[in-house]
């Protein structure tokens, strides 16, 4: 009796079979399995028991990190140190409030506005036209009081001359 094709599962004679990956199989069925390109016994690359060419051979990727001795030594020391300089950073802070972990360029400009903001008084150095409702118009050398930061490279305050109370560009006044 002849064996199945390990593809079409059809008889498979003495003079077209293929043994390879455990199966037998008729040579126009010994392809590829995502893009049916004929395989010969030099040109087949075997995953779990399918052959494959070496286009769309199934890539293994290791995930799991075996727990040895050492893996296990390692990653209760990082865990110390990591535990230890959180510590030591809480002491440091402690009664300080919050405190800010990296000193990023962003983070130093948001530092230096909200150091401006904190002064309230601002002086117009640009005029500006206002473009909503709810913006202040300047003119260059306005004082602007009760300055509040409200997203980045905006402002609410209230300019003295006019009377009005709004939104205005931080890029056009200066902490006075």
């Amino acid at each position: 009796m002849n064996p199945p094709c390990g593809r079409c599962n059809k008889p498979v004679y003495p003079t077209e079979k293929i043994n390879c990956l455990d199966k037998y199989w008729h040579k126009g069925c010994f392809s590829c399995e995502v893009c049916k390109m004929a395989l010969s016994m030099t040109t087949y690359k075997g995953f779990e028991k399918k052959p494959y060419c070496s286009m769309h051979y199934p890539k293994t990727s290791f995930t799991i990190v075996t727990d040895t001795p050492e893996n296990l030594r390692l990653k209760q020391q990082s865990m110390l140190n990591s535990q230890a300089l959180y510590k030591e950073d809480f002491e440091k802070s402690k009664g300080k409030g919050f405190s800010v972990v990296a000193d990023t360029p962003e983070m130093q400009r948001v530092k230096k506005t909200q150091d401006q903001i904190s002064h309230k008084r601002f002086q117009a150095i640009y005029s500006y036209m206002a473009a909503e409702a709810d913006e202040v118009s300047l003119q260059e050398g306005d004082l602007i009081l009760d300055v509040e930061p409200v997203d980045d490279g905006w402002m609410f305050g209230f300019n003295q001359r006019t009377g009005q109370r709004g939104l205005l560009p931080a890029n056009y006044v200066r902490p006075v």
